[in-house]
C-alpha cells in the first residue's frame, strides 16, 4: 500500500511539473520530423496517446481498435483543420481528452465499448486539429504535408504500441499501474483545464 502511494504521489508529481511546459508551442516546419516529434511536443499529447493504447489492451479483445480509431479521428481533425474549420477551444478538448483516459482507466471497461470507442475517436480529432493547426500558419506544398503526416502516423503508432506492450510488462500489476495512471492522469487534465482558464482570463484582462 505504502509502495502504491509513493508511486501515485511521484507520478502526480512528474505530471504537475511539465503542466507549465505541457504545450510548449508547434514547431514551425512541416517536414517528416517535424510530424514525427509532434506527439512529443507536450506531454497531453503524449500521455493520451499512450494510455489510449494501454486501455485498449487492457479492456479490449481486439486492442487494435482503439489506436485505429484514435487514429482516424486525428486524422479527420487534421483533415477539418485544413479545410478551414475552426474548433472553439480545441486545446480544452486536449485537457479534456486527458481528464476522460484517466477516468476510463479507473472505471474500465463499465461502459459500452462503442461508446467508449467514439469518444476515443474525439480524443484523436482535437489532437489533430492541434496539429492542422501548423498548416494553417503557412502554405506548405502537397508533399511536404504528406511527409509531416506519415511522421505523425508513426509516432502516434509508436506511442500506441508502447501504451498496449506496458501492459504485457506489467502482468499482474496492470490494475494497479491502471490506477494509478488514471488518477494522476485525471489530475492532470484537471490542472490543464484550470491553467486554460486562467490563461483565457488573464488575457480577457489586458
Amino acid at each position: 500500500m505504502k509502495n502504491r502511494l509513493l508511486a501515485s504521489v511521484a507520478l502526480i508529481g512528474a505530471l504537475f511539473s511539465g503542466v507549465a511546459s505541457a504545450h510548449a508551442g508547434h514547431d514551425v516546419s512541416v517536414s517528416f520530423m517535424s510530424g514525427l516529434l509532434h506527439p512529443f511536443s507536450g506531454l497531453d499529447h503524449l500521455l493520451v496517446i499512450v494510455l489510449v493504447g494501454f486501455w485498449s489492451a487492457f479492456v479490449l479483445k481486439r486492442i487494435w481498435l482503439g489506436p485505429c480509431i484514435f487514429i482516424l479521428g486525428m486524422y479527420l481533425g487534421v483533415l477539418i483543420g485544413l479545410i478551414g474549420f475552426s474548433l472553439n477551444f480545441f486545446e480544452f478538448g486536449i485537457a479534456a481528452s486527458v481528464i476522460a483516459i484517466g477516468i476510463l482507466l479507473l472505471v474500465k471497461n463499465q461502459y459500452s465499448p462503442k461508446a467508449i470507442l467514439s469518444l476515443i475517436g474525439a480524443f484523436g480529432m482535437f489532437h489533430g486539429f492541434a496539429h492542422a493547426e501548423l498548416f494553417s500558419s503557412a502554405s506548405f506544398g502537397f508533399t511536404l504535408v504528406a511527409q509531416d503526416l506519415a511522421g505523425l502516423l508513426l509516432a502516434t503508432g509508436i506511442l500506441h504500441l508502447s501504451g498496449a506492450l506496458l501492459v504485457k510488462a506489467l502482468k499482474e500489476k496492470t490494475s494497479i499501474f491502471a490506477k494509478i495512471a488514471g488518477f494522476s492522469s485525471l489530475v492532470y487534465g484537471l490542472l490543464l483545464i484550470g491553467q486554460l482558464t486562467l490563461t483565457i482570463i488573464s488575457g480577457a484582462s489586458v
